[in-house]
C-alpha cells in the first residue's frame, strides 16, 4: 500500500450517502460520528469486506430465520 493512500475509501464505517452534502475532501465516519479528513492511519479502521458488511447489517437490522420468511 502506498504510504500516501487513504484508508477511508475502503473502510466499513465510511458513510457513502450523497445526501449528506459534505464537500471539500471531507467524509463522515459512522464509527467516530464525526466529519473528518481521510486518514492514512486510523485505530477505528475495519476493511469493508462482504462478511464485515453483512455482520454490520445484522447488528443494525437483526436477522430473519428461514421459518419466519415462510
Amino acid at each position: 500500500m502506498n504510504q500516501e493512500e487513504s484508508l477511508c475509501p475502503s473502510c466499513l464505517y465510511l458513510d457513502r450517502r450523497p445526501e449528506s452534502g459534505i464537500q471539500g475532501g471531507l467524509i463522515y465516519c459512522q464509527k467516530k460520528k464525526l466529519v473528518v479528513r481521510p486518514k492514512i492511519k486510523c485505530d477505528m479502521y475495519l476493511r469493508a469486506t462482504v462478511q464485515n458488511r453483512e455482520s454490520m447489517k445484522a447488528s443494525i437490522y437483526g436477522t430473519i430465520s428461514a421459518e419466519e420468511v415462510e
